[in-house]
């Protein structure tokens, strides 16, 4: 079954998990596309991510209907953020080549990531980690990995376009495991900090805020 697994993080949080198995007809047939993701999906050229696009749709109706939450198409805001208008629950996706992972956040804002450690990670890190992060990492791969995700899960949070990875996300490991690290957001006068918290998928790290 596509959908691996759906949990409950706490009292306002909801993770799901899908497995993308199916070709692009399967899903065509399943899902019913708001007018806006009909134009989106129109404007795919390349066939994975055309199945992505329609895989996380799928995880998102499949995981509304079994939590019984009350699903409608969904439509991207003027920053690209899928949402469903007129429900108090947000939402944020990502994608690999594999999974298409889900979070529902009930009047919070929510932001995920799943990543398979990469060396291009390490060549980047230095565009996007400071000085205290780069040292925290001590060049070990699935360290620059989870910098990575968090960092992709602030910017997910804020979504305003125009930010600085590093110069306006800042990151902190809680503990030596560095299975959750505290983010602060700061840009122009905002300020927010989360909680982020890691999970191991087979060779994946999915990211994703608690608070």
């Amino acid at each position: 079954m596509p959908l691996v697994n759906i949990q409950k993080v706490n009292e306002n949080i909801h993770l799901a998990v899908w497995r993308i198995t199916e070709d692009l007809a399967e899903l065509k047939d399943q899902i019913i596309l708001s007018a806006e993701d009909k134009v989106i999906y129109s404007q795919i050229k390349h066939k994975h991510k055309a199945l992505e696009f329609l895989a996380g749709r799928m995880v998102c109706r499949e995981t509304f209907l079994n939590l019984n939450m009350g699903y409608t198409p969904i439509i991207r805001n003027i920053y690209g953020k899928p949402e469903m208008p007129n429900s108090p629950f947000r939402l944020s996706l990502s994608h690999t080549d594999r999974y298409v992972v889900l979070v529902i956040g009930e009047a919070i804002e929510v932001g995920i990531d799943i990543e398979k450690p990469q060396d291009k990670m390490r060549k980047i890190a230095p565009r996007i980690l400071n000085s205290s992060e780069l040292q925290a990492c001590n060049d070990d791969l699935s360290r620059f990995s989870k910098m990575w995700s968090a960092k992709e899960v602030l910017y997910k949070l804020y979504m305003k376009r125009e930010i600085d990875f590093k110069d306006n996300l800042f990151l902190k490991p809680s503990d030596i495991t560095w299975n959750t690290m505290e983010g602060e957001i700061k840009k122009d006068g905002f300020a927010k900090t989360s909680t982020l918290k890691f999970i191991k998928l087979q060779e994946y790290f999915i990211c994703f805020n608690t608070n």
